[in-house]
């Protein structure tokens, strides 16, 4: 059976864990000179505050583990037992100060995993007066210190979590650094579609395939017009009803004659179908190429829901940095990534107009207002078919949008918060949202358009920045918070 963790296939991700490795590490030492007996009080506390970490950890990973280590035997038995699973990396934690050769005797029988650096503390605050034992309870801190040095010029990959082993914003820092290691195995043999080739009118949408696939493992793959023009020919007049069922289903107010909406249809069904074929994690669609509105007769930009349910992302103009993002972004957050560019401003309300014509998720629709299926604003005079193309207002509430461009060597994310604002849509022709912001917009447009930027911005739903600084580490993105 295909291992599913290395698939788009069905929506698969959403329904799985990171898979981790934990070592959780005491002191041979406090044992042997008595300030710690396997019966005392402390041993017992420290073994049921693993218990809970673990049962918070189970939340949202899988866990390998195999008790508190404080041997070095016990050490290489749990890593024996955490060999035999395919797991994204490891969780390190000192639960109290000790040796190095207990965790070195872990790694030396593992490959050379990514690891996330734990240091908890069991309490809040200290005492007025504190006992010994109550220091070694919260050595901890002496553990994260002291094993930092030796696995730092080890090279090994690692990031760092602290805090109150209760506090749920911790286990929020480590679900996102598991997140990131998984997605970065997950990367590992995706593959990009692009029909049917690069976009020339846009060279900084133009990305480096070597770099792309020894960097991130992602490969690309072209795909002729025919290809998509064949699946669409294919569609039977049962699966056209089908899917308009499924679209009144969900309330969408249908705007074109039937012709069109056929069409639309066909090719909505066509794309799910070539994603499912070619197994694509991404679709970068070249659309404002002659030949496709030749073959086509039309522009592809109506939204299909089954799509919605995969792994997978679409965005337009072949953009295949924004896809990879995209794709990531919808992995890491388990929301729809919405593909737009800063249209233009209103400088009073210090607000963006975004939006980007072409196929969109309708799920990112704001629920007060309808979604509605209309011509294509930029093709339908000069088509054979006017379109059928999905037009929504994006819903309103804190956002994060991302830019993502390749830089010569390596992708780079430039990142912003705002918000979508409430009220009735703003424009026509074009999903659209109006994206207010703190910094003021001509200090924006400065800082972003010296960094050099592409136009294609992708939103997400949530303040989310300080997540995407571990993603990016994780991942080998540059990353560049504004302001």
């Amino acid at each position: 059976m295909k291992d599913p963790r290395g698939s788009h296939n069905k929506g698969v991700r959403m329904n799985m864990k990171p898979k981790m490795g934990i070592l959780f590490i005491t002191s041979r030492w406090f044992r042997d000179v008595g300030l710690q007996s396997s019966s005392s009080p402390l041993t017992t506390e420290i073994e049921e505050i693993a218990d809970e970490i673990i049962a918070r950890f189970s939340e949202f990973l899988e866990p390998s583990y195999h008790g508190v280590i404080f041997t070095e035997e016990e050490a290489r038995n749990a890593a024996e037992m955490i060999k035999t699973q395919k797991i994204d990396g490891l969780i390190v934690a000192p639960l109290l100060w000790c040796e190095d050769q207990i965790l070195r005797a872990s790694l030396k029988m593992l490959p050379k995993l990514p690891l996330i650096v734990c240091g908890f503390f069991y309490s809040e605050s200290l005492s007025n007066f504190v006992s010994y034992q109550e220091m070694i309870k919260g050595s901890s801190l002496v553990g994260i210190m002291q094993m930092s040095g030796m696995i730092n010029r080890e090279d090994y990959k690692y990031e760092t979590v602290t805090g109150y082993y209760r506090d749920s914003e911790v286990y929020e820092h480590i679900k996102a650094h598991c997140t990131a290691l998984f997605i970065s195995q997950k990367l590992k043999g995706s593959k990009c579609g692009v029909l049917p080739f690069r976009c020339d009118q846009m060279s900084t949408t133009f990305i480096d395939e070597f770099t792309l696939r020894k960097l991130y493992g992602i490969e690309l793959e072209y795909i002729e017009l025919q290809c998509l023009k064949k699946e669409a020919h294919e569609v039977s007049e049962n699966e056209i009803k089908e899917f308009t069922n499924l679209m009144e289903g969900d309330g969408i107010e249908i705007e074109v004659d039937e012709k069109n909406l056929a069409v639309g249809i066909k090719y909505a069904i066509a794309m799910e179908k070539l994603i499912e074929r070619k197994e694509l994690n991404i679709l970068a669609m070249n659309d404002i190429i002659e030949e496709m509105h030749s073959c086509f007769g039309m522009r592809p930009c109506l939204s299909n829901p089954r799509i919605s349910d995969l792994d997978v992302v679409i965005n337009m103009e072949a953009d295949i940095a924004a896809g990879v993002a995209m794709y990531i972004l919808k992995l890491f957050t388990a929301n729809a990534p919405f593909y737009a560019e800063l249209f233009t401003a209103d400088l009073n309300e210090n607000a963006f107009l975004m939006g980007h014509p072409g196929y969109h998720d309708y799920r990112n629709r704001d629920d007060n207002y309808p979604v509605r299926i209309i011509p294509d604003v930029e093709y339908e005079n000069s088509d054979p078919f006017s379109g059928a193309s999905t037009y929504f207002k994006y819903k309103s509430g804190p956002i994060t949008v991302v830019n993502s461009v390749y830089n010569g060597e390596r992708i780079r994310w430039t990142v912003f918060e705002g918000y979508s604002l409430e009220g009735p849509p703003k424009m026509e022709g074009s999903c659209h949202l109006f994206c207010k912001i703190d910094m003021p917009i001509q200090d924006f447009c400065k800082k972003t358009v010296q960094l050099g930027v592409s136009q294609h911005w992708i939103v997400l739903p949530g303040h989310i920045i300080s997540k995407l600084k571990s993603l990016c580490s994780w991942l080998g993105i540059e990353y560049i918070p504004i302001p």
